[in-house]
C-alpha cells in the first residue's frame, strides 16, 4: 500500500467510528464499505469473511435509525453497559512518579497522560483539536485522523512512534466490545483497525531509518 492509501483508509475508519451518517449507511448498504477494504484484508493477512458485518441489509431510514441506536448504546455514556472510545480510559491516568492523587493510578477517567501528550503532539503540528474533541484529544476518531495526517506530512519515525505510543489499547478496546455484544458491523469494523494497525507494526519494525520523530 502507498501512504495515499494508507492516508484514505484511516480517513475511511475515522468516518464510521464516528457517529452514523446517512453516507455511509448507503455506502454499506450497497457494498461499497467491503468492497473498498477487499483489496487491502488479502494484503495484511486477513479473510475475506472478516468483511461480512460491513454489508448492511435493509431499508435506508430504518438502517439509519438501527445504526444511531447501536452507537449511542456502544459508545455513549448513560445507556447502561457502554465502551469508551478514548485512549485515557485504558491507561492509568498518570505515570508520573511519587504524583500524590489518590487517582493516579486508577483507569477509566479522561484526560490522562495519554490526552496531554497529545495535546503537546497536535501543537507541534500546528493542528487545532475540534470543539466536540476538547476534552478528549486522545478519543479514537481523533487518533485516526491524526494517523491519516502523518502519512501524508510526517516520517516513518513519527508513524511508528504514535502507533507504538497512541493506538497500543486498541486490544484493550476489543476485549470491551466483546462483553456487549456489539452489531456485526461494528466487530468487523474494529477487526479491519486491528488488522491494519498490526500490518503497520509489523512494517515499522523493520529498520530503523534514523530519522527525528514526535516525542
Amino acid at each position: 500500500m502507498t501512504h495515499q492509501e494508507k492516508e484514505r483508509v484511516c480517513q475511511l475508519l475515522a468516518s464510521l467510528f464516528s457517529p452514523p451518517d446517512r453516507e455511509w449507511v448507503k455506502e454499506g448498504a450497497g457494498r461499497l464499505l467491503p468492497t473498498f477494504f477487499q483489496k487491502y484484508i488479502l494484503s495484511w493477512g486477513g479473510k475475506n469473511g472478516l468483511l461480512a458485518g460491513l454489508i448492511l441489509e435493509g431499508e435506508a431510514d430504518l438502517l439509519m435509525r438501527e445504526m444511531k441506536n447501536e452507537y449511542d448504546r456502544l459508545f455513549s455514556k448513560g445507556y447502561g453497559e457502554s465502551v469508551s472510545l478514548v485512549e485515557s480510559c485504558y491507561k492509568p491516568w498518570t505515570h508520573i512518579p511519587g504524583c500524590s492523587l489518590p487517582f493516579a493510578s486508577e483507569q477509566g477517567l479522561l484526560m490522562g497522560d495519554s490526552a496531554f501528550h497529545l495535546l503537546d503532539i497536535y501543537h507541534q503540528f500546528g493542528l487545532e483539536v475540534a470543539d466536540e474533541f476538547k476534552a478528549i484529544p486522545d478519543h479514537l476518531v481523533m487518533e485516526l485522523e491524526f494517523l491519516s495526517y502523518l502519512y501524508r506530512w510526517g516520517t516513518e519515525a513519527d508513524i511508528r512512534m504514535f502507533i507504538t505510543d497512541h493506538l497500543d489499547w486498541i486490544p484493550l478496546l476489543k476485549e470491551e466490545l466483546k462483553k456487549v455484544h456489539p452489531h456485526p458491523f461494528y466487530r468487523s469494523l474494529f477487526e479491519v483497525l486491528d488488522l491494519f494497525l498490526n500490518t503497520e507494526r509489523i512494517r515499522l519494525e523493520i529498520g530503523d531509518h534514523g530519522e527525528k520523530s514526535i516525542h
